[in-house]
């Protein structure tokens, strides 16, 4: 157990060490480690599906990935902002998938599963690359950093109160160890990780408190809801983990599930609140 923690807290530091390196050299580091996650979070799902005779088009996802990513730069929005890119893209993809299909025996499972997969991941990976730099280069470095602080928050927060106060069973059919104290207390350790975060980097969030209460409060639901959702995959597929790209923390998707639902979140409310 010892070597165990121990190693799960050496794999969470030098993971937390190299994500913030990435987020601040930007775009020439950022883009290809998305590209990774993309690959590798893609490979898992296919591995895990295949436990259930279920086959996904990595071609679609991948290439459609790719697509996504590209027309999730930021320098398209700069110069071209009346264009929906992201829109652009999905409709591509779509079609493209559809006309996959009609050429390869109209295989209805696989592309309904396929298309699940892509709006799961590859979808979700692009609001990295537009909060990263929206509105520019520097803000976008800290609000980028607030769904990942609201993430680890209500994951630690939620494990914690869980163990100790944890009673009442939130999902007992997709994940029996998560409660519904365990629940509330990652939103409040979310909350106020976000406060103290957020009274020391002023810049990361230009708001007042009850604006900030909307965003810990959302961004944790959709943390937990991330976490949720990989747990249901997992359960449905019959694995412990979604891979073993990690020591002592599972596959990659164990580990960014939380952020696939709060990265799109925070932008569009970053959107709406300025």
């Amino acid at each position: 157990m010892k070597e165990s923690l121990s190693t799960r807290v050496a794999s969470a530091l030098a993971g937390a060490f190299l994500l913030l390196f990435v987020l601040w050299v930007g775009l020439p580091l950022l883009f290809p480690t998305l590209l990774f996650v993309l690959f590798v979070g893609t490979w898992e799902m296919h591995e895990m599906l295949k436990r259930k005779a279920v086959e996904l088009n990595l071609f679609f996802l991948r290439a459609g990935g790719v697509v996504m990513l590209l027309f999730s730069l930021p320098q398209l929005y700069w110069h071209y902002p009346q264009v929906p890119w992201r829109e652009v893209a999905l409709g591509m993809v779509l079609l493209g998938a559809f006309s996959y299909e009609l050429l390869q025996g109209a295989n209805i499972p696989r592309f309904a599963f396929s298309l699940m997969a892509f709006l799961y991941l590859p979808w979700t990976l692009g609001y990295a690359l537009l909060l990263r730099y929206s509105p520019d280069g520097t803000s976008g470095l800290w609000t980028l950093t607030l769904p990942i602080v609201a993430s680890f928050a209500t994951d630690i927060g939620a494990y914690f109160v869980g163990r100790r106060f944890g009673r009442r069973k939130l999902a007992p059919e997709i994940s029996p160890g998560k409660t519904v104290e365990g629940s509330l207390g990652g939103m409040l350790v979310s909350f106020f990780a976000l406060l103290f975060y957020t009274s020391l980097v002023r810049q990361a969030f230009p708001f007042g408190i009850l604006e900030l209460i909307l965003f810990s409060l959302l961004l944790s639901l959709a943390a937990q809801l991330g976490d949720l959702t990989e747990s249901m995959f997992k359960r449905y597929c019959g694995v412990k983990d979604s891979g073993n790209f990690l020591p002592g923390h599972g596959g990659l998707l164990d580990r960014i599930d939380s952020l696939l639902f709060t990265l799109p979140l925070t932008y569009y409310l970053a959107v709406i609140f300025t």
